[in-house]
């Protein structure tokens, strides 16, 4: 019962097992910890590298015909969706993957929000995407196990306190 679940969120339905959400006191304090190690120079320097590997993927994910990215990405973070294929199946068969993409409604979407562990992996996650975009145009359909059908279902219900009890029990049924 310490669950969080926002049905009205514009980005889509967030749920999150604890009170904080994502924001836990430890995150705070491991990124104050992390900006005195590196200082000013290597902020920079990295905040370099993630911001052109985010523009390698945003161009990449554009040269995807099946594929839309949404808004003006300025910053880390990429979103994309599809207006011919059921971006929640490419969502899950890039989670099988081993990628961990957050979906995103109004429009149906994905994004990933890039750090430097992206920075030496954009190649390798932009083949994935196009594979994925591929199996799932050979393939309509949900993916066994996959969350497709319940952000499919939650984007298409309008009593929004039904949707909050789905992703309630959800998160029940996890832990």
């Amino acid at each position: 019962h310490q669950f969080v679940a926002v049905t009205e969120w514009s980005g889509g339905l967030y749920v999150s097992p604890t009170i904080a959400g994502s924001r836990p006191g430890s995150l705070v304090a491991g990124a104050w910890a992390a900006m005195m190690s590196l200082g000013e120079e290597g902020y920079l320097q990295n905040t370099s590298k993630i911001m052109e590997a985010s523009k390698r993927l945003e161009e990449g994910v554009r040269e995807i015909h099946e594929l839309f990215v949404v808004g003006k990405p300025d910053m880390t973070i990429v979103a994309f969706g599809s207006k011919t294929l059921d971006i929640f199946e490419v969502n899950d068969l890039m989670s099988s993957k081993g990628w961990h993409l957050n979906a995103l409604q109004r429009p149906n979407s994905i994004h990933i929000c890039i750090t430097l562990q992206h920075v030496p992996v954009v190649d390798g996650f932009l083949q994935d995407l196009r594979e994925a975009v591929e199996t799932v145009k050979a393939n309509p359909g949900p993916i066994t196990g996959g969350l497709a059908p319940i952000y499919g279902a939650a984007g298409k219900m309008p009593d929004r306190g039904m949707v909050n009890e789905l992703l309630v029990s959800f998160m029940d049924s996890q832990y």
